[in-house]
């Protein structure tokens, strides 16, 4: 899961459906600033700095990424059925062009967050990127190969029957 720390006061308006962009600090071995805007249903959108300000890059990925989420996040939420046998939904958290996306070599992770029964998360819930990357670069409509990359606090998987 990726780490800020608190945002600096820095700000500057993004697409209509992304919001407002806030800079942040990624705390590791070799910080870097990051730019995180928040969609409606408070999913934190991640793009890389650029000369300080977001990527103006990384915003048209975002865009496209959000008004494609239904199909994407659904494409994704397949690979996770297997993961848990608990009751409950997994939620996306996190949208992120930034840092641990070029990490993982994709174009885009999808962060999601596993909530059972009451819908609320904490700190102990499984949580799963899944990296979404382009074994050849197109032109034309991406298809993308989609990998499980990090999967954390799984003490429930669901084994052989």
């Amino acid at each position: 899961m990726q780490s800020a720390s608190a945002p600096k006061r820095r700000c500057v308006p993004g697409p209509a459906t992304l919001g407002e962009f806030v800079l942040t600090r990624r705390l590791a071995a070799c910080p870097r600033d990051q730019w995180m805007a928040a969609l409606a249903d408070s999913t934190e959108v991640v793009v890389p700095d650029a000369q300080g300000a977001p990527s103006s890059l990384g915003i048209e990925k975002a865009i496209s990424v959000v008004q494609s989420r239904a199909y994407l996040e659904k494409r994704a939420l397949q690979l996770l059925v297997p993961f848990t046998k608990d009751e409950g939904d997994w939620r996306l958290v996190t949208l992120d062009f930034g840092v641990e996306a070029q990490r993982h070599d994709c174009e885009f992770l999808m962060c999601f967050a596993f909530q059972v029964g009451s819908g609320e998360l904490s700190i102990t819930s499984p949580y799963v990127e899944i990296g979404f990357s382009l074994p050849v670069p197109t032109d034309e409509d991406p298809v993308f190969v989609l990998t499980v990359r990090t999967a954390v606090g799984f003490p429930r998987i669901r084994g052989p029957a």
